[in-house]
């Protein structure tokens, strides 16, 4: 009896022996991505460029749209004439319709000193009373920096018109002038060397008084240059798309 409880007090004291070593479970070991076979690596590869290409992407849109920056466009009506203003009815004898024939002379100032501009579309529309009755487009052109390029579009034939339209004419027929509203539509690109910017969308707004074809003393007066009262500030415009087509 004696025996046994001396070796269960044995097992109450320290060991004092040497230490025994803590193992770590084991950890799968990975291989570089570089070691895989062939089908990983060409995916690890294809993935790092691509974030390489993103980042490059990224740098160089941000150093063009400062680059790029365009300024305002600035735009003038320098004459505009009618040789007929009529308002008749058409064919089925009661719609009104407006009998026209205008030419507007209309300049468009690249004031970019270092820049010049692509026109990749350029339209004018004529309106009257609120309604268009006419429009124009021409084909793409290129205008140097610091240029002054006119454009003549030239409105010819007969529209059907609505109720306001009809009341304006009777008395702007009496005062001797017609009051007509000629917008440009846009789509520019500007140019550096060989490379093209961002495409922006600038309208030009025209707001001009043109003498009745019928009224001599009108005639006599003439047409006063007006410098368009909007144009759409490009630097604030939403871009369309960086690259695509030029």
């Amino acid at each position: 009896m004696a025996s046994q409880e001396h070796k269960i007090d044995h097992l109450d004291q320290g060991y004092n022996g040497p230490i025994i070593p803590h193992k770590d479970p084991p950890t799968p070991r990975r291989l570089p991505c570089v070691a895989v076979a062939n089908p990983y690596a060409l995916l690890c590869t294809a993935f790092r460029a691509l974030t390489f290409v993103l980042i490059a992407v990224g740098v160089v849109a941000l150093v063009l749209s400062l680059v790029f920056q365009l300024l305002n466009l600035k735009a003038y009506v320098d004459s505009a004439m009618f040789t007929r203003f009529d308002l008749g009815t058409g064919g089925n004898g009661t719609t009104a319709e407006v009998h026209y024939n205008l030419t507007v002379a209309l300049s468009i100032l690249n004031p970019n000193p270092k820049r010049a501009v692509v026109y990749r579309s350029l339209e004018a529309v004529a309106l009257y009373a609120g309604e268009r009755f006419e429009y124009m487009s021409f084909p793409r052109m290129w205008q140097e920096r610091k240029n002054r390029t006119e454009i003549r579009p030239s409105f010819d034939g007969q529209s059907p018109v609505a109720a306001a339209p009809s009341a304006a004419f009777g008395r702007e027929k009496g005062e001797g002038f017609f009051n007509i509203n000629v917008k440009v539509y846009t789509r520019v690109r500007l140019n550096v060397a060989i490379v093209n910017s961002v495409v922006y969308s600038p309208e030009v707004d025209c707001y001009v008084t043109v003498p009745d074809p019928g009224n001599s003393t009108a005639v006599a007066q003439g047409f006063a240059a007006t410098e368009c009262a909007h144009v759409d500030d490009c630097s604030l415009l939403k871009n369309e798309n960086l690259g695509g087509e030029d």
